[in-house]
């Protein structure tokens, strides 16, 4: 078989995958998509009027979105499907990883690219398949779901795609859990089993309704469940020479029973990151049945990756005789923003503080408005990009100078505000405010501002480490 495949830039994946054989085409054209081509695949961030789409359209090619195809590729195998708009990458990862490090053997596919194997995959014979499913598109029901985990019911869906096409804003909630109730009924139907969070709004919803729950998971030690319960207590989060470290007890109580499990320590940021670590313990316990695999988790935890851009350090180094870091992070919506903000003020009370945060497409920012004005707090300086496009035509008035006049409205403990044009100005600017403090830079947004991100942090490996 020959693959061939199309981006509107390189990246890192493409040349990966070049390096491996696979023709990649920078210009998505008509011209690229011919008759001999047997199976077109496709994004949701392809729309109907990609000139390649309409090619294969015209042309009669099969074509299948990209959750089909793997459907297809799956077929056969145990999936354990993991969906919300929080943690899901995360979660997934560290499913994945922590099966084969206690000797399950499972692949992993996931959406973020994981720092010590390089590569967002892991594949081998087993029929069991940890797999991140996307609930924004709605393709998270293109799957035969044997195990399925939500972590919340929060909106942030992609309004440009067939499930959400024509939805009101004001109706996006009811429609997304929809959405939900079909990807449990599938699970249904496959004698499947189901695994919430704790999370006030998704317990409601499941109120009274006749699911396949196997365990919940959360923060709340006094949470009565009729179900296997998996909870973190004794937390603390602290920083190490410019690291982050967040230890906690993972404890499970079921019926009348209580069970201590051990100590987890995780090289991370973030309470949010304990819920998706259990979120990934109640995975393994309902696949096995059995805590012992939690406690030899628990034992290695410290061990495991996250992926990329999940607060990812860039670079930590003593420069002037101050520390400097510079972090990676992909927080796009209001929850995310804030949680960042909250640990950033545990952990890092002590040094100066900077945001660099980019907008991520225009009707994302636009459905999170009101919200995005009140998300950042407790810096010393933030920096507000031009929104990132994704493909989008402007909104009028969704723009990031009028973004940044909310912010500096409605935000508190924020010493400075600005928007900046561009990267090489937002770099020039940043390079000055090396002070006589350890500080902290951190790149915030799901788009091209990780390129920003690498560049500041070679940048200043070169002028002042070198």
């Amino acid at each position: 078989n020959i693959v061939i495949g199309s981006d509107l830039k390189k990246t890192y994946i493409t040349e990966k995958l070049e390096k491996i054989g696979i023709k990649i085409n920078y210009n998505q054209v008509k011209e690229n998509i011919t008759e001999d081509i047997d199976l077109f695949v496709y994004s949701s961030a392809i729309e109907k009027d990609n000139p390649e789409y309409q090619m294969a359209s015209q042309l009669k090619i099969n074509s299948l979105h990209r959750s089909e195809y793997l459907n297809q590729l799956l077929k056969n195998k145990k999936v354990i499907a993991i969906t919300g708009s929080s943690g899901k990458t995360t979660t997934t990862t560290l499913t994945g990883i922590a099966l084969n490090k206690i000797g399950i053997q499972s692949n992993l596919i996931t959406g973020g690219w994981i720092t010590n194997i390089d590569s967002n995959t892991i594949w081998n014979d087993s029929e069991i398949v940890v797999l991140e499913a996307d609930e924004s598109d709605g393709s998270l029901l293109n799957y035969q779901t044997t195990i399925g985990l939500i972590t919340d019911l929060a909106v942030d869906v992609n309004i440009n795609t067939s499930k959400f096409k024509n939805t009101p804003l004001q109706d996006l909630s009811n429609k997304l859990k929809e959405i939900y109730l079909e990807f449990i009924d599938k699970i249904k139907q496959n004698n499947g089993s189901l695994i919430i969070s704790n999370d006030l709004e998704l317990q409601k919803f499941v109120e009274d309704k006749d699911l396949p729950i196997s365990a919940i998971f959360g923060n709340d030690s006094k949470h009565q469940s009729d179900y296997p319960y998996f909870f973190y207590e004794d937390l603390i989060q602290y920083e190490h020479n410019g690291y982050p470290f967040l230890k906690f007890r993972v404890r499970f109580s079921y019926k009348d029973k209580v069970e201590d499990l051990g100590m987890v320590e995780l090289r991370t940021i973030g309470k949010y990151n304990a819920f998706n670590y259990l979120a990934a313990a109640s995975i393994v316990f309902v696949l096995t049945q059995d805590l012992k695999y939690i406690k030899q988790m628990n034992q290695i935890s410290s061990s495991f990756p996250f992926a990329k851009r999940r607060f990812e350090i860039l670079l930590n180094e003593i420069i002037n005789g101050k520390r400097l870091i510079v972090i990676d992070d992909y927080a796009h919506n209001p929850k995310k923003i804030t949680s960042l903000m909250k640990n950033l003020n545990t952990v890092y009370s002590n040094y100066q503080r900077i945001a660099v945060f980019q907008p991520h497409r225009y009707t994302r920012t636009l459905m999170f408005w009101d919200k995005l004005g009140k998300s950042f707090f407790d810096l010393d300086q933030l920096i507000i990009l031009p929104i990132y496009e994704a493909g989008e035509k402007p909104i009028p008035q969704v723009d990031s100078l009028n973004l940044t006049k909310l912010i500096k409205n409605q935000s508190n403990n924020i010493n400075k505000i600005q928007y900046l044009e561009s990267f090489q100005e937002t770099i020039s600017f940043l390079i000055n405010q090396i002070s006589n403090r350890d500080s902290l830079v951190v790149f915030i947004g799901a788009g091209n501002i990780t390129n920003l991100a690498e560049s500041f942090a070679k940048r200043l490996s070169i002028s002042y480490i070198s």
